[in-house]
């Protein structure tokens, strides 16, 4: 299907390119379902170390156009030259790309794409979802997150999680790969995989139709609660100035424009002075920061600390452990309860080995110091019915978090972020598109309070029923259902379809082996 070198090039660069747009424009997820077949005829006839560099290669391509807002992110937010931040890209880049690279060196070495019928396509397929699942992404994301603009297909995350719907994809893209080979009369037809994975996404497509129904009488008969969240539109460098009090006012003076809210949702670090844990509310110099909202109460996020000695009076940077937290409050400012997040962001919130080097915090000396919480904590709110589980910047990106708390008895899931670090990019689109799963896997709301937006409500099939644009100082408002007594089969089992896609082609590969074909 080649004859020039070049052209494997070319083709890697054409699945980079698809992939990513899919991640950037609207309702483009379409091409996901056949944007690997170029990388595919690039690796199936390559030994698997050349195979590997052009997995590597492709990955790298879609990493450097997808998080091309990255290189800026880190010199606004890092303090890193730019070309320090260009060439840590790159590196990043190179480092996701590998996990195209593996998928590529063990689909080769076990000839995947040489062997005939339905088996072998599952274990691509299977071979692929297992490595999403597995691989240590700094952002998690799947082939399957631009399918959130599509409704009836994402239903089935429901069940299996997200990473069912990349299982899915792969699988179309291996079936049109092949017929495409029959077409060009270099293969059989492959009569059993594309039965096989039409019946598979009619299936899925009929139940997403099916669930959406019932969804949206569950959310039409659930109890309503008025939320209210305050996009404040501070850039990067006004919450790194000195003006905490301006910030403060401004979201205080923003909150008393909303319109009889339950529930108010101030942006992370809304609050920008420090606050022991041992506080019992956020009143500053005898500012109290949060306004009287008459039956409201908050959530806003704002910063932590505790002595390591235990000696509160003994308030030195070396003796602080320092935290990004959420709090709950009443209209008082009184603290009802509070959780520290738990997934720090490398080199915006932590820099790697300090502990043991702290001289490498020279190297980026806008790198926050902070460590982790290690505490899932619901903020429960008897009087209102609400379970909330406060998600903190890019923790709705990762599905077993959100998944955690679902389990244990979440029907509200709140994420409050800062995206002004991104700048002007696609970034928080991207952040939006990549957190929109996470309200189908737990049947609950999402609410996204940001500082710069995209601030959104989610509903529990997916729909965005309300957002902002980015750069906007605005209210959000609006109506959300809790949703109780109902907990999804994803939220029951897990992550159990990844693992069982890991169990799939491992158990492929040694049943080949014993019969004497493993690995040439």
């Amino acid at each position: 299907m080649r004859r020039f070198k070049s052209l494997d090039f070319i083709l890697c660069a054409l699945s980079g390119t698809l992939f990513t747009i899919t991640f950037v424009i609207p309702y483009s997820g379409i091409l996901s379902w056949f944007l690997l077949i170029p990388f595919f005829v690039v690796i199936e006839d390559k030994k698997p170390q050349k195979a590997s560099l052009f997995g590597i290669l492709t990955g790298t391509i879609i990493n450097t156009l997808g998080s091309y807002w990255l290189a800026g992110t880190l010199s606004r937010f890092g303090g890193f030259p730019f070309p320090v931040s260009l060439l840590f890209l790159v590196l990043l880049s190179i480092y996701t790309g590998f996990s195209f690279g593996i998928f590529a060196y063990l689909a080769t070495k076990l000839d995947l794409f040489n062997k005939k019928g339905l088996v072998s396509a599952i274990a691509i397929s299977t071979l692929w979802t297992s490595i999403e699942f597995l691989y240590p992404f700094l952002f998690p994301y799947t082939i399957a997150n631009p399918q959130a603009q599509y409704l009836p297909v994402i239903q089935i995350s429901e069940l299996f999680g997200i990473y069912s719907v990349s299982f899915l994809i792969v699988l179309i893209n291996i079936s049109i790969f092949r017929t495409i080979k029959w077409f060009l009369k270099m293969g059989v037809f492959p009569a059993v995989e594309v039965l096989f994975s039409f019946l598979l996404i009619l299936s899925t497509i009929i139940y997403g139709l099916l669930e959406i129904k019932r969804e949206d009488s569950l959310i039409s008969n659930s109890p309503k609660i008025q939320i209210g969240m305050v996009q404040s539109n501070f850039d990067f460098f006004e919450k790194i100035e000195d003006n905490s009090r301006i910030i403060s006012e401004r979201h205080k003076y923003m909150s008393t424009n909303l319109k009889s809210p339950d529930l108010i949702v101030w942006p992370e670090t809304a609050i920008q002075s420090w606050y022991s844990i041992h506080s019992d509310r956020l009143i500053d110099g005898g500012n109290v920061e949060i306004p009287t909202v008459n039956g409201a109460i908050f959530i806003a996020g704002g910063l932590s600390y505790e002595t390591k000695d235990g000696n509160e009076a003994n308030i030195t940077d070396e003796n602080l452990n320092k935290y990004n937290t959420a709090f709950l409050t009443d209209s008082k400012g009184y603290i009802l309860d509070r959780y520290h997040k738990i997934k720090l962001l490398l080199f915006g919130e932590y820099l790697p080995l300090t502990d043991i080097f702290p001289s490498l915090q020279k190297l980026s000396p806008a790198s926050g110091d902070f460590i982790p919480g290690n505490e899932l904590n619901l903020f429960v709110v008897k009087e209102k019915g609400l379970r909330i589980a406060p998600l903190i910047c890019y923790e709705d990106i990762i599905p077993s978090f959100s998944r955690k708390f679902a389990e244990k008895g979440a029907n509200l899931l709140v994420n409050i972020t800062n995206d002004a670090w991104f700048g002007k990019t696609f970034a928080p689109y991207q952040h939006l598109l990549v957190s929109i799963p996470r309200s189908v896997e737990t049947r609950l709301f999402l609410i996204r309070s940001t500082n710069t937006g995209i601030s959104a409500i989610i509903d529990p099939v997916g729909r965005v029923i309300e957002k902002t644009d980015i750069f906007k100082q605005t209210n959000l408002e609006g109506k959300v259902g809790i949703m109780n007594g109902q907990k999804t089969l994803y939220t029951r089992i897990g992550d159990i379809f990844p693992i069982a896609c890991l169990i799939f082609w491992v158990g492929f590969a040694v049943i080949t082996k014993l019969r004497g074909k493993y690995f040439s």
